[in-house]
């Protein structure tokens, strides 16, 4: 018989994949999927309460609810290449501060029944937003 095989795993490898495993939860990109899921437990909570009967949902458009899913996971991102940059705003994390503010607002035009004659103004003038910001946060960088 094999000696490692009988043997439990030596004090050494237990605490690498102590240490390993450690790592991988202080990484602050993993936060995301902490907020998707509690945002999933939270939904499928209040879909549950509402086919027991004992709560019913005063939106009619719910589902417009898991488009925030994407709008927070994409804040967050934004926030994760900021920090990583420095605290200085880059292309990337102007883009994606930008989408999840146009997925939030799409989400609030959902669930509050706001019409269209509305987002495209809105759109517009956060695509100037966009440019505005692209321009004044980043523009210092480019000329270095």
């Amino acid at each position: 018989m094999n000696e490692q095989s009988s043997n439990p795993e030596p004090l050494d490898r237990r605490e690498a994949r102590h240490q390993r495993r450690a790592e991988r939860f202080a990484d602050p990109s993993r936060r995301g999927s902490l907020i998707v899921g509690i945002i999933l437990i939270v939904l499928g909570g209040m879909f549950l309460l509402q086919n027991m009967g004992s709560y019913s949902f005063p939106i009619n458009n719910w589902w417009a609810l898991f488009i925030l899913i994407s709008a927070f996971g994409a804040v967050e991102r934004a926030l994760y290449m900021y920090r990583e940059a420095g605290n200085q705003f880059t292309n990337q994390a102007v883009g994606s501060l930008l989408t999840g503010i146009v997925l939030t607002l799409i989400t609030a035009g959902f669930l509050f029944n706001i019409g269209w004659t509305y987002f495209g103004p809105a759109l517009l003038i956060l695509a100037g937003l966009g440019i505005l910001m692209n321009s004044m946060f980043t523009g210092k960088s480019r000329a270095e």
